[in-house]
């Protein structure tokens, strides 16, 4: 059994269940669940950022420096012709050349360079000290795709040699960040600068991994928010081992660049089908033949590409334009795929905000990539269009962020609902057996919500110990009827069967799950804090705060309603008889919210002409002894 208030802690023994409250008297939140305040947790981080933000902008000039600079060494090579070029400058062909350096101090020093698909040597005073001409397996093609190399230079030297040569014909030699320096420091800092891009790639990967996670294990909230999240983590894994391929960091760290390359080319064949898959789910046409067609599309290129290149007929590199048209297409198919889902209805409003605005940035991202492919000959560059997942990512993750609280807001207002009317439900079959208390559930209900708005209760829980109240007599149900409305004297025998009806109703309502504190107010409205109360002689703040309050409302309507053997009492000497018996029968600071409401005029009934019984409730007791337990 669990008590929603903030301090409860569930004591079980041999002879059954006794729970106690220890909260305090009136806390203005003490329903809450027990975790610390948004506002709170937002001024930590706020100062954790701010110290951040802070401390880089005051030390943003101590950065320790290198003790020494690399020396760009890209210009003033001569060819065999005696012609001046710049290596990052594109030239066809095979190339041999050299370049003076005597004039640099080369102790410790070496050669640095990025290479894009070309086979160099490199040679110090004729001497050959450096070879790239990897040996690639024929079902990977010819091409190595990047790579970085660092080649000590003997220390004497004073005239470097490239010999340098394409891996395909028709394309130029491609050398970039050629240095002379400390290879070490090259290798970090080519490993700093790219540790960005790196990170961003392995985000992607990590969140393709969670959604395929989720698609897997979970596939009930997949299928409750409409989304294919298989299709889309295997979508973003893709792309973010595209985006792996222009860090040059995997190829350094495997020493297999050519493998890197494949990966990426593969990636980029079968792009295409989770992007459609994914988008014909949420649009709803999940069974679409457009889906099937484009699987069918990528297998068919995949199995091409892969025999073409085994054979030698032709290479990835050759038939990535094959890739790239089919990523249009199916750009194309997502667009027709979400008009269609516009037209025909079959996409959520909220979903469709966050696709369109999605894909716009994700198709910007793509065209940036494709035209500084095709037009700069920009090699192995997706950061826009990684940038571009990552913010598709993020409105996704907006999108099933509201999606789940919705589902969980719809949740709640549904067990509330169900919660409200089996209680109303209840409450009518208790005053329909007890003929003596009819309507007593319901007004001791009211007066239970009046009593925990006055003590700064949130409306919700002014909610749950209303329904607490209304069912905390559900025990007579189990009250035979003789017993419950037998107009006689009750023996000691029946009274005690009258007050097992505490007991009984916690039985009733401790296995409803939905709202577990019910069976509180049935148990324990007749504790007392002196401890004289039953069925457990719980004291003081051991009483569960729902029953504590309950006890105030169900003394004051067991005095001031008519029943059918008496009429009600004053309402002064009812109130005052409560005054009377706080800190004894009744918890002192709910009585003085009930005071506090007697003096607003919110407790007297409106047909209350001052008339009424002012003998003692004791006194009523003894002439009607039968009625003893019933008047409560």
């Amino acid at each position: 059994m669990i008590e929603y208030t903030t301090d409860i802690f569930i004591r079980k023994s041999q002879a059954g269940v006794q729970m106690a409250d220890k909260e305090t008297n009136r806390p203005q939140n003490s329903a809450r669940p027990n975790i610390r305040q948004p506002k709170e947790q937002i001024v930590f981080f706020s100062i954790f950022i701010l110290f951040i933000v802070v401390s880089i902008f005051l030390d943003r000039k101590s950065a320790l420096p290198f003790i020494e600079e690399s020396i760009p060494v890209n210009a003033e090579w001569i060819t065999e012709s005696n012609e001046i070029v710049d290596l990052y400058e594109q030239h066809s062909g095979i190339m041999d050349l050299s370049r003076d350096v005597s004039d640099i101090d080369l102790q410790g020093k070496s050669l640095c360079m990025k290479s894009i698909d070309t086979v160099l040597d490199v040679y110090a005073d004729g001497k050959l000290i450096y070879s790239y001409d990897p040996d690639i397996p024929k079902r990977l093609g010819i091409s190595y795709g990047m790579y970085a190399h660092t080649i000590a230079i003997p220390e004497n030297t004073e005239i470097l040699g490239l010999h340098l040569e394409p891996v395909f014909p028709k394309t130029p030699v491609a050398l970039n960040d050629v240095v002379i320096g400390d290879g070490s420091r090259y290798m970090t800092d080519l490993f700093r600068r790219n540790l960005g891009a790196f990170g961003l790639s392995s985000q992607i990967v990590l969140v393709g991994l969670m959604f395929l996670a989720i698609g897997i294990f979970a596939r009930v909230l997949m299928n409750t928010v409409g989304l294919d999240f298989i299709s889309f983590g295997v979508l973003c894994i893709l792309i973010g081992f595209i985006g792996y391929n222009d860090t040059l960091l995997l190829q350094v760290l495997t020493r297999h660049p050519a493998i890197v390359r494949v990966i990426t080319y593969i990636c980029l064949i079968f792009l295409p089908y989770p992007a459609v898959s994914f988008f014909a789910g949420a649009t709803g046409y999940s069974h679409s033949k457009l889906v099937s067609a484009t699987l069918y599309v990528c297998l068919v290129d995949f199995i091409a590409q892969v025999l073409l290149t085994y054979y030698g007929i032709s290479d990835y590199y050759y038939m990535l334009p094959v890739s790239h048209v089919i990523i249009v297409v199916a750009f194309a198919i997502i667009a027709f795929l979400i008009a269609r889902g516009i037209r025909q209805n079959t996409i959520q409003t909220e979903l469709l905000r966050s696709l369109t605005l999605g894909i716009l940035v994700l198709l910007i991202g793509v065209g940036i990539d494709f035209t500084r492919y095709y037009l700069k000959q920009s090699y192995g560059s997706s950061g826009y269009t990684r940038l571009g997942v990552l913010i598709f990512t993020f409105l996704v993750g907006i999108y099933l962020m509201r999606r789940q609280t919705e589902g969980l807001l719809q949740k709640q207002q549904e067990n509330q609902t169900f919660i409200r009317e089996i209680t109303t439900a209840f409450a009518r079959v208790i005053d329909m057996k007890d003929s003596y208390t009819n309507g007593h559930s319901s007004r001791v209900a009211k007066y239970t919500s009046m009593l925990a708005r006055e003590l700064g209760y949130d409306e919700e829980t002014v909610e749950r110990y209303y329904r607490i109240a209304l069912l905390h007599d559900v025990g007579k149900i189990g009250i035979p009827k003789a017993v419950l409305n037998k107009p006689g004297k009750l023996t000691d025998e029946e009274y005690e069967i009258i007050k097992s009806h505490t007991s009984k109703g916690y039985e009733v309502l401790k296995d409803i799950s939905i709202m577990p504190d019910l069976a509180t107010g049935a148990r324990s409205h007749h504790e007392r804090p002196d401890g004289q109360g039953y069925p457990n002689g719980l004291h003081g703040e051991n009483i569960p705060r729902a029953a504590q309050i309950i006890a105030v409302a169900d003394c004051f309507d067991a005095m001031y309603s008519n029943r059918p053997y008496r009429k009600r009492m004053n309402f002064d000497k009812a109130v005052s008889i409560i005054r009377e018996v706080s800190g004894t029968q009744l918890t002192p600071d709910v009585v003085d919210a009930f005071l506090r409401l007697v003096d607003k005029g919110e407790f007297r009934a409106a047909d209350d002409t001052g008339g009424g019984s002012t003998e003692n409730i004791d006194n009523i007791r003894k002439q009607e002894h039968s009625n003893k337990e019933r008047d409560n």
